[in-house]
């Protein structure tokens, strides 16, 4: 088998959040009456969690007013705690592929940037609370992926070595993440960001389809 053990990234890789962060987004903006965007804008605001997320879709002229920043960010996290899951789903063909990998002996894990109080709600209701033997969304204790120290956190709960462990996501952070930690990575394509982005960045596997993953990692 070429993988013991795969970590997958939440939004984009395993399950279609984008509607409901972008919602959430637009909620924000409108009580201030700043501009909103199209749902599709989403998908290059997305990938760096919340904090990154909230400073991308507030005007530009607020950079650097942190009084405004930490209002938009409580504003966001309340709006998005209590319609998290309005029209967020796993995409098709996931959690099949997820039994067929467990099935085989390989461990499962998720590491978001997600915040860890909204990531950890969102595994257990879409895909229960056994698939994902670690599910570790972004705390303070650590920087955020692609900074390596929250991976290796990670491999260490696991006790799994990086090069018998593959690193799974739909963005170039994704492909920086699992490299940074010496792992390979493998980008999927029905992400938010695309092959091109996943191939410009170097992703050692495309995955089109859930199916195509379940190869790569039986080898």
């Amino acid at each position: 088998m070429e993988f013991k053990h795969v970590i997958f990234d939440l939004d984009g890789t395993i399950l279609d959040t984008l509607e409901d962060l972008a919602l959430a987004g637009n909620h924000t903006c409108d009580l201030h009456g700043w501009p909103t965007f199209a749902v599709d804008q989403y998908r290059y605001k997305v990938g760096n969690g919340m904090l990154k997320l909230v400073e991308r879709f507030m005007p530009a002229e607020y950079a650097g007013d942190g009084m405004m920043f930490q209002t938009a960010l409580a504003e966001f996290r309340s709006y998005y705690g209590e319609h998290k899951e309005d029209h967020t789903a796993p995409y098709p063909g996931i959690i099949d592929m997820l039994d067929a990998m467990r099935k085989t002996g390989i461990t499962l894990a998720v590491l978001t940037n997600k915040d860890h109080a909204a990531a950890v709600p969102l595994i257990e209701r879409y895909f229960g609370p056994d698939r994902f033997a670690v599910v570790q969304g972004r705390i303070d204790a650590y920087p955020p992926k692609p900074a390596a120290p929250v991976t290796l956190h990670v491999l260490e709960q696991l006790g799994a070595d990086p090069s018998s462990t593959l690193y799974v996501g739909d963005s170039n952070v994704d492909i920086q993440c699992g490299h940074n930690a010496g792992m390979r990575a493998a980008g999927v394509a029905w992400g938010f960001r695309g092959t091109e982005e996943l191939e410009r960045e170097g992703a050692d596997f495309i995955a089109h389809t859930p199916d195509d993953l379940l190869r790569i990692v039986q080898g």
